[in-house]
């Protein structure tokens, strides 16, 4: 068990980095697909990658969500918790959520893809999110990855051990917590995201696919930068009006 100091900083950074969130169920809605394609890892350029991103699962009332389920601009993430990259994309896409959710121009979805030959406990993370959130509410699923990112930064892998810590600064109930993830109930969730990530073309974490209304589609794989993600973010706007 962690010490009550770390308590503490846990309910702080959970308080801080949670304030914003606005989670808001979507609406199934038909969408037509075409491809055009940015292929990032980073800053480095790589190949194309293969795979058929008309095989995009429609986004529905089951996906997590912030932002305006209308909006003109839909940003689905396939990512994994523990992954490095995804880390920085994360903090990135909050950044970035503070500035456009509100306005009801952009939603961001978030679907799981832990890569487990890199990350032993990463699909354990994407049950355990899935668990807080159905104990929590939406926000806490959010706010679950944030906190597990901010406690295990970088190339650092969360152990499941410290989930009791992030537990207590959610306010879920512990026990209810272990029964949830005792029983596996989401598996199946986590391993369709992981089906479909893989199908349209996914092969590192974050993968990113951003629906334009009216316009192609634009996969991106790796975590584009702050001021790369904005400006395609903004080029994506002026393309839907």
């Amino acid at each position: 068990m962690e010490d009550t100091s770390l308590a503490a900083d846990t309910a702080q950074i959970v308080e801080a980095r949670s304030a914003w969130f606005i989670p808001i169920a979507i609406v199934a809605a038909g969408i037509i697909l075409a491809l055009s394609v940015y292929v990032v890892r980073s800053t480095a350029v790589l190949g194309v990658p293969e795979g058929d991103v008309s095989a995009l699962r429609e986004v529905s009332d089951e996906d997590h969500i912030i932002g305006n389920p209308a909006a003109p601009v839909v940003i689905i993430e396939y990512a994994d918790i523990d992954s490095s990259y995804a880390k920085s994309f994360q903090a990135t896409m909050e950044q970035l959520m503070t500035e456009y959710a509100p306005g009801g121009q952009v939603a961001w979805v978030y679907r799981h893809f832990p890569l487990i030959d890199q990350h032993r406990n990463s699909m354990t993370h994407a049950e355990a999110a899935e668990c807080a959130a159905s104990l929590g509410g939406p926000d806490s699923f959010w706010r679950f990855i944030s906190l597990v990112q901010t406690l295990a930064p970088g190339n650092q892998q969360f152990s499941p051990s410290r989930y009791e810590t992030v537990i207590a600064g959610l306010g879920i109930d512990q026990a209810r917590f272990t029964e949830c993830m005792a029983a596996h109930p989401f598996r199946n969730r986590v391993s369709n995201d992981i089906s479909n990530a893989i199908a349209i073309g996914a092969e590192g974490s974050p993968y990113t696919v951003i629906i334009i209304r009216g316009e192609k589609v634009i996969p991106i794989d790796g975590a584009l930068p702050y001021d790369a993600m904005k400006k395609v973010i903004q080029e994506a706007i002026a393309k839907a009006q």
